[in-house]
């Protein structure tokens, strides 16, 4: 019995040093080592070799959980000995046997087991590999995992490993094409938290959660000022159940939350629902949200054709998440939307969206990010942050003034060549934080103030706003991002031909 827990290889865990040291690149390196040299690559891809990471830490240190001491055990949310069993398997019996502990956890009944609600998202729809691969997952079980003490591994670690390996998986989450998903660069996550001032006493939620990178972000920031949050501080959701399965892992792997705790993450199509990611029945209200929507889908289309309390009822993705936030969070709640380029200056639908926008919240600043962020999505994109406040009696437009950071014009950046850094976002985050706070703003080359009297005397509203810096000649990004901009445009103009057209007579 390999440091007194499971059966594995007590050779392999003596060969590693003991686990309260090891470190999150270490961790990752060493998953990603057993990838490379262990498993068919071609069959298995990245992103489901992590997933499975994932599946197996949850379930062992499950166990661990029970087998600690009376005064600290945990009752296991899996089946009695499930772990120390699965250990035992290879072959068809470990296929079937792990398929049979995943559909029991993934049970959406939950009758009786309210403790399973975690253990339901992150096994819901779960498959094991492929059935010729069950030697590999074997391997991987009793080589990789069952004989470590992962409880005593730092939990920043293991939560800064896992989210490491889902970064590395960028290319595979991309090409989820049809729930439009990305990964959002955490420099720009770290800055938004800074801006938006997350502490410990805050509740956040993102609607379109994807893996969960933005409520980590937030975690850590809370984490900073409390070593103790609630288990209420985080919410996401998703509709892409994969997304949500990495996201709920991504969470307990970082924060060490009760595995019978309820879930803070579920499978919604957010924007069919009238209220944030929590449901004001709770008791629980959120302070703070942070969102970055699928831009485009080939899959699920918008449908909002239940939301009668939106502003405007045609429109992309963006569009509606930045309306259903605006309309739904409480009074005095911060938020950070990131949108296509598009939704800036956009006609019909984006365009009430935006003057709505200005006149029921304060939309106190605009970040124009690098170009080639989102380069496989072909597109330039911002972020838009603002706080949910009250209609002013006289009518007048809630925004005074929108400060607009331009980080777009003259710079650069992608996610593999050239990612973008902490330092990247420093003097943005000055420049909207001065120590004499926000009526403190100065403006500079990078940094400038547009009264909202006249942004909403611009036609449409439109909010595609620069600084005081110049574009360079060759300043208007790549073929494909032109192209894609340009494909943006017509689809607005085609929503514009399609509501003429209805309007029309029928005769």
């Amino acid at each position: 019995m390999a440091n007194g827990l499971g059966r594995g290889n007590g050779a392999a865990a003596a060969s590693v040093r003991p686990e309260k040291f090891w470190t999150s690149d270490e961790i990752a390196d060493r998953f990603w080592k057993f990838y490379r040299e262990e498993t068919s690559t071609r069959a298995i891809t990245r992103l489901q070799f992590v997933e499975h990471v994932g599946y197996l830490l949850f379930l062992k240190l499950d166990h661990e959980r029970a087998q600690r001491s009376a005064r600290f055990a945990h009752p296991p949310v899996a089946p009695a000995g499930a772990w120390p069993d699965l250990a035992l398997l290879s072959g068809d019996a470990l296929h079937t046997g792990l398929t049979r502990l995943m559909d029991e956890l993934g049970d959406q009944s939950l009758t009786g087991r309210p403790d399973r609600q975690t253990a339901s998202v992150v096994f819901r729809d779960a498959q094991p590999w492929d059935l010729d691969r069950m030697a590999e997952l074997n391997k991987l079980i009793v080589e990789q995992i069952d004989p470590y003490q992962w409880l005593t591994v730092r939990q920043a670690e293991l939560g800064g490993a896992f989210s490491r390996m889902l970064r590395d998986c960028r290319d595979d989450i991309d090409r989820k094409i049809d729930t439009g998903q990305t990964l959002t660069p955490l420099p720009i996550l770290n800055a938004i938290t800074k801006v938006l001032g997350v502490g410990p006493e805050d509740i956040v939620i993102d609607p379109a959660c994807g893996t969960g990178t933005t409520l980590i972000a937030a975690y850590n920031a809370m984490l900073a000022a409390n070593q103790q949050l609630p288990p209420t501080a985080l919410a996401g959701a998703d509709l892409d159940a994969q997304m949500c399965r990495l996201a709920m892992l991504n969470i307990l792997l970082h924060t060490g939350r009760p595995f019978a705790a309820p879930a803070s993450v579920r499978l919604a199509d957010t924007l069919k629902l009238k209220t944030p990611v929590i449901r004001s029945g709770t008791g629980v209200v959120p302070t703070v949200a942070i969102c970055n929507p699928p831009f485009k889908s080939n899959g699920v289309q918008p449908d909002a054709t239940m939301r009668d309390d939106f502003w405007a009822y045609r429109g992309n993705f963006p569009t509606n998440f930045l309306q259903h936030l605006a309309i739904t969070l409480p009074q005095g709640a911060r938020a950070a939307v990131f949108v296509p380029d598009g939704v800036l200056f956009g006609g019909g639908a984006a365009a009430t969206v935006r003057e709505n926008l200005l006149k029921n919240c304060d939309v106190h600043t605009l970040l124009r990010l690098p170009t080639g962020l989102f380069h496989r999505k072909g597109v330039r994109s911002s972020i838009l942050f603002f706080t949910k406040s009250a209609p002013k009696p006289n009518g007048e437009p809630v925004t005074r003034h929108l400060w607009v950071y331009d980080a777009q014009t003259g710079n650069h950046h992608t996610d593999t060549g050239n990612p973008v850094t902490e330092a990247d976002f420093e003097d943005f985050v000055a420049s909207c934080l001065p120590e004499g706070g926000l009526s403190a703003r100065t403006e500079s080359t990078r940094f400038r103030r547009y009264p909202v009297e006249e942004l909403l005397a611009h036609p449409k509203t439109s909010l595609n706003l620069k600084a005081y810096l110049t574009p360079e000649l060759g300043d208007f990004g790549s073929p494909k991002e032109i192209a894609s901009d340009v494909a943006d445009r017509l689809d607005e103009a085609a929503a514009h031909f399609r509501q003429v057209a209805e309007a029309l007579p029928g005769q």
